[in-house]
């Protein structure tokens, strides 16, 4: 037999406009400046090897003391949650220590936690694509106000990488993150041709889109040598969104 199921919503809001003008929305602040703000959506990829864990370590480190990472600086410390989904323990480990090693401020205890697969009972991650792996990863993360997600392709498993409904149940997952107060930010594979591997669907909802590149004249001798090119950029401009 064939169940169908209805997905019963709340009742919508609506507003006029001096409703919508008179609302008491929460102040978006800088976490990351220019380009991670409170409440924001993004994305950074790259193809393999680049330097994506990097970024996003380096990122996830500067947030949670309060330091600087690249160009790019934390006015304070907040709670980030990295969501690691395939490197080996030990090797997570060891890229953490080598951070915190050569950076010149401490995290604020307990301001960074990880979820990976060598710490978990089965060694298997939560599932984005589903209702279940969200709640188990909501509930996991706490008062994070920013959650890095390393990788999609191994965080989110179901659905077609090439369909963009594939996408809807990770989009809303993000939407009722951003309405929370937190911020996410996804990090991504790209495909053959250089853009984000799978449905293009995913920036729709994005605040900002950075892609990872090697310079024409890059060797490999040179180890994590990259250019950063902001694609997608709300409410930036000029030389914050310089490559």
């Amino acid at each position: 037999s064939t169940e169908t199921v209805t997905q019963v919503f709340p009742k919508p809001v609506m507003v006029d406009a001096a409703g919508l003008l008179t609302a008491n929305f929460p102040r978006r602040e800088q976490l990351l400046a220019p380009w991670l703000l409170s409440q924001s959506l993004s994305m950074i990829y790259a193809p393999r090897g680049i330097g994506k864990t990097h970024v996003a370590l380096g990122i996830s480190y500067a947030l949670a003391s309060g330091g600087e990472f690249l160009s790019w600086k934390a006015p304070h410390p907040v709670k980030v949650a990295y969501l690691d989904g395939e490197m080996p323990g030990a090797d997570l480990r060891n890229r953490v220590r080598a951070i915190a090693d050569s950076a010149s401020k401490a995290v604020v205890p307990d301001f960074l936690q990880f979820m990976t697969p060598d710490l978990q009972p089965n060694g298997i991650m939560p599932n984005l694509y589903d209702r279940a792996g969200q709640n188990i990863i909501g509930e996991a993360i706490g008062d994070a106000q920013v959650i890095i997600v390393d990788n999609i392709s191994a965080l989110v498993r179901g659905g077609k990488e090439n369909e963009g409904e594939s996408w809807q149940p990770v989009a809303e997952w993000a939407l009722r993150m951003r309405a929370s107060g937190r911020s996410v930010v996804f990090i991504h594979h790209a495909g053959k041709g250089g853009q984000q591997r799978g449905t293009s669907k995913r920036e729709d909802l994005l605040d900002t889109v950075i892609s990872l590149r090697r310079p024409g004249d890059y060797t490999p001798d040179e180890g994590a040598r990259f250019e950063v090119h902001f694609e997608k950029a709300r409410a930036l401009y000029g030389e914050d969104v310089a490559p």
